[in-house]
């Protein structure tokens, strides 16, 4: 249950984002992540680390990332009864269009630069209990047009994206584990 709210306040983020754009939007989006480690609630993103310290099985994670997906559909399904909806839809179009043209590598690539910046954030947050931490990252990432999986489950379910575009979670969600991973192995190697 805590991943489904998880992956519905990402789409809350994701919703300002599209509506404001720009860097108000980037800023405007970390109230997901923010909602998330104020409730410790279970974000692909924010857990995905701790598979580098075994402190999370491969099936936790596994569930997180389908309780995001299905919190992200709830949410895409919901506004597409209402004229916001196709608003939306319509501007995700775009980043699911980017999300094709990259291919693959690119996608890990964009994902794993995402993934270092989410455990960051989380992490920072979790040690200081200070929102900013969590903020600046966020932000970055959006402003960066880095790829975050929880956020393209959000974008492509509102912009009613082809299976092709769904298939583009693979590497995203790939690099994600590998950016989110990688600080925390560095970390812990050093001790």
């Amino acid at each position: 249950m805590y991943s489904i709210l998880a992956g519905i306040m990402i789409s809350l983020g994701c919703i300002v984002n599209l509506q404001v754009g720009g860097i108000g939007g980037a800023l405007l989006f970390s109230i997901g992540l923010i909602t998330i480690l104020m409730f410790n609630l279970d974000l692909f993103t924010g857990r995905a680390g701790l598979l580098a310290t075994d402190q999370i099985t491969w099936k936790r994670i596994g569930l997180i990332w389908l309780g995001n997906l299905y919190g992200c559909i709830m949410v895409a399904a919901s506004l597409s009864l209402t004229p916001l909806g196709a608003t939306l839809g319509a501007t995700a179009q775009a980043i699911t269009a980017i999300r094709l043209a990259n291919g693959p590598l690119a996608n890990v690539i964009l994902g794993g630069c995402c993934g270092i910046l989410m455990y960051i954030g989380v992490n920072l947050f979790t040690k200081q209990n200070n929102p900013i931490y969590a903020i600046m990252p966020v932000a970055t990432f959006i402003l960066s047009r880095f790829n975050h999986c929880v956020a393209d489950m959000f974008y492509f379910s509102i912009a009613n994206a082809p299976w092709m575009a769904w298939l583009t979670l693979i590497p995203t969600t790939i690099g994600n584990i590998l950016g989110c991973c990688l600080v925390s192995t560095v970390q812990n190697w050093q001790k």
